[in-house]
């Protein structure tokens, strides 16, 4: 057994990832691992402990009584380390932003548009957790999430970014290896009976819905298929030109303008629930929010406008 001393700072920020989630896949995609990943390292933890912090069912996990314990202390702990480093460098809460996002609306949308607030307000200091669970913000650290639904968020304040609009993508390199010089007009849905589609566990029906809205549910049948642990890891399939995945526009569309991805299809499959700014009814609401809200709605509308724009072109 290692020495305890030497137990690895990220391994604990994992686990208690892992606890908060009940589930090593959305851990994973917090901490932007895979499942695997998430799995070795509460492994590896679990030896050196000699006790098992959690219970294992399939794709759910919860703590054992010794876990319970353990993650209660380790989050105390984790938060002393921020406050104390945070005390160190001399920053107050009062320009300390903090923000719950879902992992996928990060790094595909987000964390591309983040160093333009930066740069525009270098006096906020960002905290980013990346997350698909949801808090009461009445007992959580956090200012604002950005959350994933209809809207209907009970006693919150919401405001719609964009909906979700799917459609399937490719790599370039990958379309024209299997449907030669085919134009883009001239593709249908029944021609993704070449290819593999690409699934994702966090996002099971996207492909069903898709092919549904399309008129062609049968292809499901007729296609190989490969499944991923979350939606990211499907797009970055895609883009390593693995198959087809079906995805937000607004996630892709830096992809299909630097032509390292195709959308062939004209059927763009709108949804009516969306990505929403979420916040507590607080009147007046704090500088650094209304900030990063002014902020945040723009970069939207203007990501709308452009989809949009792009459809009608």
């Amino acid at each position: 057994m290692r020495l305890l001393s030497q137990v690895n700072l990220n391994s604990l920020k994992i686990v208690e990832s892992a606890a908060r989630h009940g589930n090593f896949t959305r851990a994973g995609e917090e901490q932007f691992i895979t499942a695997s990943a998430v799995s070795q390292r509460v492994k590896s933890l679990e030896d050196q402990l000699r006790f098992k912090i959690f219970q294992r069912g399939g794709n759910a996990v919860s703590l054992t009584p010794e876990g319970e314990t353990y993650v209660s202390r380790v989050r105390e702990a984790l938060e002393r380390i921020v406050a104390a480093s945070m005390e160190a460098t001399g920053q107050s809460q009062e320009h300390v932003l903090k923000i719950s996002v879902l992992p996928t609306f990060a790094a595909r949308w987000l964390f591309p548009r983040l160093p333009m607030f930066q740069r525009q307000y270098p006096d906020i200091v960002m905290r980013v957790s990346t997350s698909y669970a949801t808090h009461e913000f009445t007992t959580s650290e956090f200012d604002l999430e950005i959350r994933y639904g209809d809207g209907q968020f009970h006693g919150l304040q919401s405001d719609l970014l964009f909906r979700e609009d799917l459609t399937p993508v490719c790599s370039r390199k990958l379309f024209h290896e299997v449907l030669g010089d085919k134009p883009l007009s001239k593709v249908t849905p029944d021609d993704l009976k070449h290819f593999t589609l690409l699934h994702s566990d966090t996002c099971t029906q996207n492909w069903q819905s898709w092919l549904g809205f399309a008129g062609a549910s049968f292809v499901l049948s007729e296609t190989r298929s490969i499944y991923f642990d979350s939606c990211m890891m499907s797009y970055e399939a895609a883009n390593a030109g693995m198959g087809f995945a079906v995805a937000n526009r607004a996630y892709m569309a830096s992809d299909i303008r630097a032509e390292k991805l195709v959308a062939p299809f004209a059927v763009h499959h709108p949804n009516m629930a969306g990505w929403y700014f979420v916040s507590p009814r607080k009147v007046p609401a704090a500088r650094k929010v209304s900030l990063f809200k002014q902020w945040v709605m723009t970069e939207a509308a203007l990501t709308q406008s452009q989809l949009d724009s792009e459809i009608r072109g």
